[in-house]
């Protein structure tokens, strides 16, 4: 069940998701053993500003962590749909997710409406 696309359109998408999968893993790499390096390169001195600092540093870093988690997940995710032949539908209605969309955004699970009810729905829980 592959939307309207030709297989050419999914190989391409295929090709640019594993792409994307492989600079997603190295971005990571390279932001974790970034840290490693400032870490053991820096002059600990305790105070409260180096603490304070320090905690700022950590939470920017979760952040970013999260966030590539996020994005290596909905990568492998579009590429488990594009195996199981579901790629190019909306894992919410199962109708076509728009060329365009899939075009600005590989990753995307859900058509443009179940994204925005979906998006509503989060800012709401919020």
């Amino acid at each position: 069940m592959t939307a309207s696309l030709s297989l050419t359109e999914v190989s391409a998408f295929k090709v640019e998701l594993q792409r994307l999968l492989e600079q997603l893993q190295e971005e990571v790499a390279e932001d974790i053993s970034n840290k490693y390096k400032s870490d053991e390169a820096g002059v600990h001195v305790h105070d409260v500003g180096d603490d304070a600092e320090a905690s700022v540093e950590l939470m920017m870093n979760m952040g970013t962590l999260a966030h590539h988690s996020e994005e290596l997940a909905e990568c492998i995710s579009a590429l488990k749909r594009i195996e199981a032949g579901d790629f190019g539908f909306c894992i919410e209605c199962a109708e076509e997710i728009e060329l365009s969309r899939l075009k600005a955004c590989p990753t995307a699970a859900r058509c443009i409406r179940c994204q925005s009810i979906h998006e509503s729905g989060m800012q709401q829980s919020a």
